[in-house]
């Protein structure tokens, strides 16, 4: 069996001294590689020593614990990152795992805790890998379609569902919905699964680093459509950043062909983010003139943060001409950037909505008229 090997991550050079001693106990297993005395230094020495893995201390200077063990992730994926820290408060060990560590020690460690967690940590990710070889998917680079509106009450996560059930099942484009409404997600609703894991989950419980972490994590809808869920209470939105949103899309990007995203009536920092990202942004609006006036502003604010006239498309959701505005207005006041006019069907959609059984979903959706017309526009959506 090969030795582990280590390199030791402290500022103090009487901790390094103690770990080296400690693991010369058991020279049978451990080879210490290297040393570093900031955070900076151990990126540096990684390739030249090339361990298996580091242990970080959470406080160092120039660089520190975290931030350098999120660069190793990134940079070095296949070295494992064990932090060391004076601190036990599952805070830190949250910010750890967040950063991408494996696992956490607290000082001062004696000989049993230390070589236990070494070797327990590294044969427990060296299983994982070998699992995730075998179990090998696709690796794609996943188009990100974000439904947005600048005002409530549109039927904006109700397309978004739908549309992601025609593009997982017509089109059999493996697709992730995501609920990024963080305050007032309805999707769970709208497909009657309400206690089920949420995003919200994912990051409290730290699994932002893989998708292996992420999975369990998921509601499969269908063979080609898995969902994330918004958290249950508004308030938990605060304790959901940009950067965790960041993480978890920028994974599961390389999953999935097709991400559709809800987002939320705002332009948050996560939204924001979240738009930067997008392939296409599909703004809904209805005929009604206050949806339009805001719509309208929504574009304008979507021309100052650079995007391309292509980016953006108008969807008319629950398009109807007797409401006092012709197809022509709504023509002429947004051009071009008309993606689709999805036809009023009151019936067939609140009884979808009221049932959690989206009418994409049943065998005769592709004869209700607001069906037909989700269906037409996915086929424009995959051109």
């Amino acid at each position: 069996m090969s030795k582990i090997k280590i390199l030791i991550a402290d500022d103090i050079e009487e901790t390094r001294n103690v770990i080296k001693k400690i693991l010369s106990l058991d020279s049978d297993h451990f080879q210490v590689v290297g040393e570093a005395c900031n955070g900076e230094e151990v990126l540096n020495v990684i390739p030249k020593v090339n361990p298996d893995v580091v242990l970080m201390d959470i406080n160092m200077p120039i660089l520190n614990g975290l931030e350098a063990t999120e660069r190793i992730t990134s940079e070095f994926p296949k070295v494992i990152v064990i932090i060391m820290s004076v601190q036990a408060e599952s805070e830190y060990l949250k910010k750890a795992m967040f950063y991408g560590a494996k696992e956490y020690i607290i000082k001062p460690f004696n000989f049993d805790a230390l070589v236990s967690t070494i070797k327990n940590t590294y044969d427990k990710y060296n299983e994982k890998l070998a699992k995730q070889v075998v179990n090998e998917e696709p690796s794609y680079d996943g188009k990100i379609m974000t439904f947005y509106s600048s005002k409530g009450g549109v039927g904006k996560s109700v397309l978004a569902v739908n549309t992601a059930i025609v593009l997982s099942k017509e089109a059999t484009k493996k697709t992730l919905l995501l609920d990024l409404d963080l305050q007032f997600g309805d999707i769970s609703m709208l497909v009657n699964q309400y206690n089920k894991k949420t995003i919200l989950d994912i990051v409290e419980d730290a699994q932002l680093n893989t998708y292996e972490n992420i999975k369990p994590y998921l509601y499969s809808y269908n063979e080609n459509l898995d969902i994330v869920f918004a958290p249950r209470k508004p308030e938990s939105a605060e304790y959901i950043g940009k950067d965790s949103v960041e993480k978890i899309v920028k994974i599961l990007k390389k999953h999935y062909e097709v991400i559709i995203i809800d987002t939320g009536v705002n332009f948050n920092d996560s939204t924001l983010h979240v738009l930067d990202l997008s392939h296409t942004i599909l703004f809904i609006s209805t005929m009604e003139i206050v949806a339009l006036k805001n719509t309208k502003l929504g574009f304008g604010v979507m021309q100052s943060l650079g995007y391309e006239k292509n980016k953006v498309k108008l969807i008319i959701n629950r398009f109807n001409q007797n409401y006092g505005i012709s197809k022509a207005e709504v023509e002429t006041a947004f051009k071009d950037n008309i993606l689709a006019m999805i036809p009023e069907d009151d019936k067939t959609v609140c009884m979808s909505v009221n049932k959690g059984q989206p009418f994409c979903d049943s065998t005769k959706y592709y004869k209700d008229k607001v069906g037909k017309a989700i269906q037409v526009m996915c086929k424009e959506l995959v051109k």
